[in-house]
């Protein structure tokens, strides 16, 4: 199926799933799915980040702007921020039939199998070394929290059927 047609499907469901649920039926979508599959993980260093520094905020500037509101707006704002990149920007790394997609600090990435140069699976870690300009995506146990062994199954699947190099440490 090309693209554009997936798209077309995609939006028509959409619209069928609006007029089922209105009349209590079960929705098209779950039924259907596109074999995509989304292992997430958590990310802790930024958000503890955000949270020292609303801490610092307080702490810093206690004696000399706690009658500000602004004071405790700047604080409140980097512990809230701290809270929502932990609890809502989750890393992920999701894997379709024919393409990779990650979040980067610019936004949703995605490749397809003919831009990745190798896959490597480490005990610890996942590095997907793309081609040309691209860099690497890394993925490890301790920053991206994710789960190494269920990413390395699926990956390892992946770059079978696209004869993709694989390659284990």
């Amino acid at each position: 199926m090309s693209r554009k047609w997936e798209r077309m499907v995609q939006k028509n469901t959409k619209i069928t799933n609006k007029g089922r649920a209105k009349q209590g039926k079960p929705l098209v979508s779950e039924a259907v799915s596109d074999g995509t599959i989304t292992i997430k993980g958590r990310n802790w260093l930024m958000p503890l980040l955000f949270v020292f520094v609303g801490i610092f905020c307080y702490v810093a500037f206690r004696n000399t702007y706690q009658d500000d509101n602004l004071y405790w707006i700047t604080g409140g704002s980097y512990i809230l921020l701290g809270l929502f990149t932990f609890l809502v920007r989750r890393p992920f790394i999701k894997i379709g039939k024919n393409f990779l997609s990650t979040r980067r600090f610019t936004g949703d990435k995605r490749v397809e199998p003919s831009q990745i140069q190798e896959i490597v699976i480490s005990k610890d870690a996942v590095v997907i070394s793309l081609q040309g300009k691209g860099g690497k995506w890394v993925f490890t146990r301790v920053y991206h929290r994710i789960d190494i062994t269920e990413v390395s199954e699926r990956l390892k699947e992946f770059a079978e059927q696209h004869s993709v190099t694989f390659k284990t440490e």
